[in-house]
């Protein structure tokens, strides 16, 4: 009996430490996004009004990068949709394709045909520097693909006016990686 109530306190003794408890490391305020990049690194970050600067920031609450978002006048920045690290372009900066808008307000509101939308989307690509690499207006979605081993950048932008919805798809090639 003895040895059975030995042999229990031992299995006990060793598989309690065996479920680590989660450990609290801090809090991340609601106003942060995160994003993954392409190596898989999450990072989160927010975008300063005053400065027009993006803030990104390692999972340890370290700054990782601050970078200038040239907005033109009237935008607003909206998004980061993406990251890229080697896509985009493969050289040692970082590329960020985000999106900003634009509200427009026509004098005559009950003219269905006006050729002002309410809100002008504009999905925007500049590097780490804060050089715009590509603009394209009334657009705000994008995807990558890939055919053949080439890389592909598509992006859907909206080309109707008032009730004529239009949509057509862009279509950029990328550059390999060296």
């Amino acid at each position: 009996m003895k040895t059975t109530i030995i042999v229990l306190a031992l299995i006990f003794s060793f598989s309690f430490p065996g479920f680590a408890q989660l450990e609290f490391e801090g809090v991340i305020n609601s106003k942060f996004k995160t994003i993954q990049l392409e190596n898989g690194e999450i990072k989160y970050y927010n975008f300063s009004t005053k400065t027009q600067e993006i803030n990104f920031y390692n999972i340890d609450n370290s700054l990782w990068k601050t970078i200038k978002i040239p907005l033109e006048n009237n935008h607003f920045f909206e998004e980061i949709i993406m990251i890229s690290q080697n896509i985009i372009n493969p050289d040692q900066d970082i590329e960020i394709v985000y999106t900003c808008l634009k509200y427009n307000f026509d004098p005559n509101e009950e003219d269905p045909e006006s050729e002002n939308n309410a809100v002008q989307f504009t999905l925007n690509i500049i590097n780490e520097s804060g050089q715009k690499l590509l603009s394209v207006p009334n657009s705000h979605e994008m995807k990558l693909t890939s055919e053949k081993g080439k890389n592909k950048l598509l992006i859907f932008k909206n080309v109707g006016k008032g009730f004529q919805n239009g949509s057509e798809i862009l279509v950029y090639a990328l550059p390999n990686k060296k």
